[in-house]
């Protein structure tokens, strides 16, 4: 019994002793991995700050604040920027509502001058050998001959021609109501010719009525002045 006693209180000895020791272990441990703490105070809860009135108190534990508190910075959304308001270019021009029936208004052409022909000189080289002279035909505001029309020329040689009666004219100069007075037949002179164009009918007297103005054809003398050649249009269309 003795033997066993020894041996319990043995082995209880023992374990205090190894427990005495985890414990010291502890201890140098925790001093070991943090030397400078090694026994940190305990964390204190955070305490919401009750609202202070005119009695006092004791003070609330005060809220620690970390170092670096990150700002956030809200980032702007897009802005909404209305649409661009459409311009009309073009206003569409609807044409008038025509009136039945349409009246049909008739253009005027314009009257050069208060006689039904106008009568134009212009100088050229004749046609055929060296001679001195006038000639010219009749026509319409559109360019057709009107033949049947008489010429009177006054110059060195008086006379009066009408237009197209000469088909050799007519073949010469182009028309159908062509005609050609000579003044001098074998050379180029110079000289004044006066030439008026005559209606193509009498009047009820016997008389031809004189239906332009007088045209005063003046020579130059050599051969590219040596024809002057008039053209008579008319002017009026109820003519």
């Amino acid at each position: 019994m003795r033997i066993n006693r020894r041996a319990t209180l043995f082995n209880v000895l023992t374990v205090i002793v190894f427990v005495l020791t985890l414990c010291v272990a502890s201890f140098y441990g925790s001093i070991a991995f943090n030397v400078y703490n090694p026994f940190p105070a305990p964390t204190l809860a955070v305490v919401a700050a009750l609202p202070t009135t005119g009695t006092l108190g004791p003070t609330g534990i005060p809220t620690w604040t970390p170092t670096h508190t990150p700002t956030i910075t809200p980032i702007p959304g897009p802005t909404n920027t209305g649409a661009p308001t459409l311009t009309p270019s073009i206003t569409p021009t609807f044409p008038p509502t025509p009136t039945f029936p349409p009246t049909v208004t008739p253009t005027s052409r314009v009257t050069r001058a208060p006689w039904p022909f106008t009568c134009e000189a212009e100088l050229r080289r004749p046609e055929y050998g060296a001679w001195s002279g006038v000639a010219g035909h009749v026509q319409d505001l559109d360019g057709n001959p009107l033949p049947g029309y008489y010429a009177q020329v006054k110059g060195p040689v008086n006379g009066t021609v009408r237009a197209g009666e000469d088909p050799r004219f007519n073949a010469i100069y182009g028309s159908d109501a062509a005609w050609e007075q000579h003044q001098n037949h074998a050379a180029y002179q110079a000289m004044e010719i006066r030439v008026q164009l005559f209606n193509d009918v009498p009047e009820a007297d016997g008389t031809y009525r004189a239906v332009s103005d007088v045209v005063v054809v003046q020579l130059g003398g050599y051969a590219s002045a040596s024809l002057g050649y008039v053209t008579c249009t008319l002017n009026w269309e109820d003519w």
